[in-house]
């Protein structure tokens, strides 16, 4: 009897909206003048910091995500500190998801490619089954195949963000670090790159997740509610 994997504790996504966006675009945006733009500045930079921290200690498990966000919080205020040009918060903006992508991608050659990680897994799909659905119609080698594919097609996702956050913070952010202005410019930029890039990149990505799906029926005969895990 196959011994189902037990699953991981879920992120939080109402609290990583309010930590990692609503509140920081608020303080930015509302409390800049009151506080002055480097405290203010200093402040919105602490709740991204906060959140990574507590969803370590509350899941006890490594969130990629927390860390690639705790990294661009950082830089941030690195870069404000030492007031650098907008053109290098474009560069930040586009850095992490560019690195995101290219290492998708480079995943193919590892033992584990990164899909496995973000969608791939047990929280998502009923992966002991899937497995022995593919060991009977002797299609692992075809699934290994198609694996790498979504792995491409799930990277270029990530290039895409990655080109689309720097155009907008190039329009977006062209204040002076240190300034009321460039708060709230970093406040509309927060906002408008998990809206607007959200909405292309989410497109893509279902459009991929059902391409994957698609061919994964193929390849194991079973229906789509069997190959998710049921919750």
């Amino acid at each position: 009897m196959n011994k189902t994997a037990p699953i991981p504790k879920q992120e939080n996504i109402f609290l990583s909206l309010l930590f990692n966006i609503a509140v920081p675009i608020f303080i930015l945006s509302k409390l800049s003048q009151k506080l002055g733009p480097e405290k203010a500045l200093f402040l919105a930079l602490c709740f991204p910091l906060c959140y990574a921290i507590f969803d370590f200690y509350h899941r006890r498990q490594i969130n990629i995500f927390s860390i690639l966000g705790f990294s661009s919080t950082l830089i941030k205020g690195t870069f404000a500190f030492f007031m650098l040009d907008a053109f290098w918060f474009a560069v930040q903006e586009a850095a992490i998801p560019l690195f995101l992508g290219v290492f998708t991608i480079l995943s193919i050659y590892f033992k584990k490619p990164l899909v496995k990680y973000f969608i791939y897994n047990e929280s998502v799909f009923n992966v002991s089954l899937l497995n022995e659905k593919l060991q009977e119609q002797n299609t692992l080698g075809q699934f290994e195949k198609l694996l790498k594919q979504f792995t491409v097609i799930f990277g270029a996702v990530f290039l895409v963000g990655a080109c689309l956050n720097y155009y907008l913070a190039t329009q977006i952010i062209v204040g002076t670090a240190g300034s009321e202005e460039f708060n709230k410019q970093l406040a509309q930029m927060t906002l408008w790159g998990h809206a607007a890039v959200a909405v292309p990149k989410m497109a893509l990505s279902m459009g991929g997740l059902w391409w994957f799906i698609h061919n994964l029926k193929k390849l194991t005969g079973l229906n789509v509610t069997d190959m998710l895990r049921q919750k």
